[in-house]
């Protein structure tokens, strides 16, 4: 407290018009402190699922791109954990450089998936869900929609009874 004393007294001494602008520039500094650093809203609560892990930074794109099996282009990347009762969710997020290369990741990691004999997913699908081109696909006990919004890549794996749900949130949300 005592520093931010010395502050406003050093403030008071500089002259009016740098007096001015200094407050300026603190106050603008001080409403950045309140923005969200993960970019992306995640609900503590996406139905009955409970968040209980998300992993942002540098760690989100190390798996992201580990889940490739090498690296790929992103700005940023997201994952989000969630459990309910008797099942789970994961939101992977992932933001390329721009619309074009997300669309671009998409459509070769859904072609290397289709193409590999040794890819746990199959019935692909492509839905047309309130505007939005999602590709959908079964395995590992789950259902899988990736989608695209502009610079956004989203792979939700959940449940049969909860992924249109999840979906929505989403649609809702952004």
């Amino acid at each position: 407290m005592s520093s931010f004393v010395g502050f406003v007294e050093f403030v008071g001494l500089l002259p009016k018009k740098l007096n001015y602008r200094i407050w300026i520039l603190l106050g603008f500094l001080l409403a950045g402190c309140n923005q969200s650093p993960s970019g992306l809203p995640f609900d503590p609560h996406i139905e009955s699922l409970k968040l209980v892990k998300l992993i942002t930074g540098d760690d989100a794109i190390k798996a992201i791109n580990q889940l490739h099996g090498m690296p790929i282009n992103v700005v940023r990347g997201f994952i989000a954990h969630y459990e309910g009762a008797h099942d789970k969710a994961v939101i992977w997020v992932s933001e390329a450089a721009s619309e074009k290369l997300a669309q671009r990741q998409i459509a070769v990691m859904i072609q290397k998936m289709k193409s590999s004999r040794r890819s746990p997913f199959s019935h692909y699908r492509t839905l047309d869900i309130k505007g939005f081109r999602v590709i959908a696909f079964d395995g590992m006990g789950q259902v899988h929609y990736v989608f695209r919004d502009n610079t956004w890549a989203y792979w939700i794996t959940a449940d049969a009874k909860r992924v249109d749900k999840i979906l929505k949130h989403i649609q809702r949300a952004r």
